[in-house]
């Protein structure tokens, strides 16, 4: 019996109380939560921008850019010939070539010799293939390939391709990793 007089009088207080209405949540404890949020979202960004992140262009022209876009960007093609491998057009440009198939520019292709006379740029930025500092734009490669190093972003992919002799790049391509 002294059991049960002691728990009810432990309990005593919840029997006792009037109800309570429902309590609101600390503003202090919501406002503590979104900037510990940010602080994160802030270390992330510094570190993730090391890389160029989304392969968007390449000698400015964008893939899945159309035709159309392509001449208004980069004027008339010095020549188009038909592209047996990947069954399109090729728009052949001083600085760069283009495949185009069913009015979109299905790949982007530079030469050596094509971006030491220009310039190249990816998404943006200027690259240097020849001067061996791709790693700190783009990272390690996602496959090594025998004639070359392929970078995913997505579904774009970029090779550049190496001679297998000397190891230099031959040629640089961005394309639609998932067509190949």
């Amino acid at each position: 019996m002294n059991i049960i007089i002691l728990l009810l009088s432990l309990l005593s207080p919840y029997f006792n109380a009037p109800p309570t209405q429902s309590e609101p949540i600390p503003v202090v404890s919501l406002a503590k939560q979104p900037s510990i949020v940010l602080a994160f979202q802030q270390d992330l960004s510094s570190t993730s921008n090391a890389y160029i992140s989304s392969f968007d262009s390449l000698a400015d022209v964008s893939l899945y850019a159309t035709k159309e876009e392509l001449i208004q960007a980069k004027g008339k093609p010095l020549n188009i010939v038909n592209e047996l491998w990947e069954d399109c057009l090729e728009y052949q440009y001083a600085d760069m070539s283009a495949g185009v198939s069913n009015g979109i520019v299905i790949y982007v292709h530079v030469t050596p010799i094509q971006a030491q006379q220009y310039g190249l740029q990816l998404s943006g930025v200027e690259i240097d293939p020849g001067k061996g500092k791709l790693s700190e734009l783009l990272g390690a490669p996602d496959f090594i390939a025998e004639d070359g190093d392929v970078y995913m972003r997505g579904r774009t992919a970029l090779k550049i391709y190496r001679n297998l002799v000397t190891g230099e790049w031959d040629g640089i391509d961005l394309f639609d990793g998932s067509s190949s």
